[in-house]
């Protein structure tokens, strides 16, 4: 008898860097009871994946989990996929870690479980036509994206009730269309509506197939699932109706449906991730435009509605978020690096003096390990999840890739003298030209202790990372408009609890948050050079309600490479104007034997306030303290200070101090930047770091200089 074919594909995935509680609320509330509860129905298969971060940490402090993912693939009922280990987004990645990634967790899974799994989860489902190639190359046979993508390509509905084959270069996969309409069933809509949607696409004398892929922390981590899957029932009954409904209905895997069906013909997809991820892609106002058009458009032709409109790539985010664009090409700059060590640990046979395990397996694998985890996917974008606005999982991508740096060019650097390559001894490497590709000249020099990124615009300094910390401290993202922003401020004005995104309805976790919701007009950065009124206030300044008197932000600096006793450094240079008259900066930053020393000059005339500009992190923001003269306050604090020659920022939990001195006096203002945005729990107010201003009154017609240095002290661990 023919039967209705149903695939579940459960993804369940933290991200590198996340907090080791809520890792553990969501094996808790949803890993461990979806397991239990799948358990109690043997009828039942499904297909499971967890990213390679956390089978490790389920490995570690859940091993009962393991052990029952075990049984379920020796007792045929579930198939386990594989996929990038790290979760990354594997368009976005070179050649070389898109194939290792993918190979790295099916050697793991075979090592783990004594399973070969030959599909994998594409992860957050982005596809570009030329991933057959790496994937087959990895050695897997299928995936599945969801269904949009296909009606991206022309395919209807009914068309959609297999898999299809495609192709890149002669290498091939077969692809299995994930269905929107189930993934918003699952677990939110009735059981009776969701068994009379399956019923509908049964087809007697066919085999067709339906598959819901989707995440797992939708079983009991998003808001209320918990109560709804478990305490009320849901999952429970809705496993019950599938076994009930057997005479029809049958679960089953990719694996074996591929084997006993021949693929629905041949597809060639374009580039598409889910649905909503091309909504997030767009520009706020773009995005609220889609919204409103794809209202419109589904009153003429439904759900068929989706197919004729599309929003943006995946690689649109490097696009809407510098700071994701500025990780992301600092990520595929340390790839480069990284394989280069590699080659040269293979062939020469390098070690990695105080490693512990001084052979040339562990280092090649630890080395390889850390850029992995840089490239996890999670804080390079922002949708309904927190993502690119959560400092813990940014700054956990700037670790991994820190050290990642730090061992690749001790092992380059090694035996180099003042030679090589790019390099400059034991000094470091000078990077030049458009690192981050966004039209600017960029150099970035990197020694044993420092990793300093410049860019002619605005004569910013963008990255500041400390190599034995492993953390940049002017990782703080600049405050923007979100397409969800005017939903927050319709919610202030009608006085209402509650703001309704595009797709659900989520709680506001704070009072008052349409207070906070402030853009910038620059991107945030540091050596900033200001021009003020001299009556301009700190809360002006916040607010980001005030005038600039000079054109130096947001335009290009002349740029150049210095050298001065030994030491490497940049010197940066523009001519522009200050209420109408000429004046011209010249600035330089030196690497010192404890930090990096600036110099400013200014020449021409100039009557008012000039600010240089610093944005600086820390990881462990609550316990960091500024001590600026007889006053010491917390990072989030807002303060003034005037007449000081010198201040420090120590973070208590870090053990790290980094000290601020100046040649003359300055007034010091700071005062935090914080972000309001999205996450699956609701809308939240986020501190992302804190600006700090040096400040000179200036009434000159000559020549004014400003000198100052920046200090670090390390942790003791």
């Amino acid at each position: 008898m023919s039967k209705l074919y149903l695939i579940l594909s459960i993804h369940n995935h933290q991200p590198v860097g996340n907090f080791d509680h809520v890792v553990e609320e969501a094996y808790k509330n949803a890993y461990l009871p979806f397991l239990e509860k799948f358990f109690a129905y043997p009828k039942l298969k499904a297909v499971l994946h967890y990213s390679g971060n956390l089978l490790l940490w389920l490995e570690k402090n859940h091993p009962e989990a393991i052990d029952m993912i075990k049984t379920l693939l020796k007792s045929g009922r579930a198939e386990l996929l594989s996929g990038g280990f790290y979760e990354p987004i594997l368009s976005s990645l070179p050649e070389n870690d898109k194939v290792m990634q993918i190979r790295k967790m099916n050697a793991y899974i075979e090592d783990r479980f004594g399973y070969t799994p030959k599909g994998m989860w594409l992860a957050e489902r982005v596809w570009e036509p030329h991933m057959p190639k790496p994937i087959s190359k990895a050695g897997i046979e299928y995936l599945s994206v969801d269904d949009y993508h296909f009606k991206l390509a022309g395919c209807r509905d009914e068309e959609l009730l297999g898999y299809y084959k495609t192709e890149e270069e002669g290498y091939t996969v077969n692809i299995f269309p994930g269905s929107e309409t189930l993934r918003y069933m699952i677990p939110f809509k009735g059981i009776d509506r969701i068994i009379s949607y399956l019923k509908e696409n049964y087809r007697p004398g066919w085999s067709p197939l339906l598959t819901m892929a989707d995440d797992g922390e939708k079983f009991g981590v998003w808001p209320e699932t918990r109560r709804h899957c478990y305490e009320d029932g849901w999952l429970e009954s809705f496993f019950s109706a599938l076994e009930d409904n057997s005479d029809w209905l049958e679960t089953t895997t990719f694996k074996e449906y591929q084997e006993r069906f021949y693929p629905a013909g041949t597809v060639y997809l374009p580039t598409a991730a889910y649905r909503e991820m091309g909504e997030w892609a767009l520009p706020p106002e773009e995005m609220l435009d889609y919204e409103y058009v794809l209202s419109k458009m589904q009153k003429l032709f439904g759900e068929r509605a989706k197919g004729f409109l599309r929003g943006g790539t995946w690689r649109s985010f490097f696009a809407k978020y510098p700071e994701s664009n500025h990780i992301h090409k600092r990520m595929l700059h340390i790839s480069k690096k990284v394989y280069k060590a590699v080659k040269k640990i293979e062939g020469q046979g390098s070690r990695v003096k105080g490693q512990g395990k001084n052979t040339q397996h562990a280092t090649r694998n630890l080395l390889l390990n850390e850029l992995w985890q840089g490239q996890c996917n999670d804080a390079y974008w922002h949708g309904i999840f927190g993502g690119l606005y959560l400092p813990h999982l940014r700054s956990s991508l700037y670790r991994h890739l820190i050290t990642a740096e730090s061992m690749a060019d001790e092992i380059l650097l090694r035996g180099q003298g003042t030679g090589g390559s790019g390099a400059q001894g034991f000094r470091g490497f000078i990077e030049d030209g458009d690192i981050d590709c966004d039209g600017f000249r960029d150099i970035c020099i990197s020694n044993k202790d420092l990793t300093a990124f410049f860019t002619e615009e605005s004569g910013a300094l963008i990255e500041l990372s400390v190599k034995k910390d492993r953390i940049n401290i002017l990782d703080v993202l600049t405050r923007r408009p979100e397409a969800y922003h005017s939903k927050i401020l319709k919610t202030a004005q009608n006085g209402s609890g509650e703001a309704k995104t595009i797709h659900d309805r989520l709680l506001v976790k704070e009072e008052g948050l349409a207070d906070y919701i402030i853009y910038d007009s620059y991107k945030r950065a540091s050596m900033l050079d200001h021009f003020l009124d001299y009556n301009i206030r700190l809360d002006d300044l916040r607010r980001s309600k005030y005038e600039e008197k000079g054109d130096f932000i947001g335009f290009p600096y002349y740029m150049e490479q210095v050298e001065e006793k030994g030491d490497l450094g940049i010197r940066l240079s523009r001519e522009g104007m200050v209420s109408g008259n000429k004046l011209k900066i010249e600035k330089s930053a030196l690497f010192d034997k404890t930090g990096m020393i600036f110099d400013y000059l200014l020449e021409g005339r100039c009557s008012g306030i000039f600010a240089v500009e610093f944005n600086l992190s820390f990881l462990g923001s609550p316990y960091t303290i500024i001590n600026a003269g007889d006053r010491e306050l917390f990072m989030k604090d807002t303060g003034e200070h005037n007449d000081i020659k010198r201040f420090f920022i120590r973070d208590k939990f870090l053990g790290f101090k980094v000290s601020f001195r100046f040649d003359g006096d300055v007034d010091l203002w700071h005062y935090p930047i914080e972000t309001v945005s999205l996450s699956e729990q609701g809308i939240e107010r986020i501190y992302q770091g804190t600006s700090f201003l040096f400040m000179k009154k200036l009434d000159f017609s000559d020549k004014k200089r400003l000198r100052f240095s920046i200090n670090f002290k390390g942790s003791k661990k």
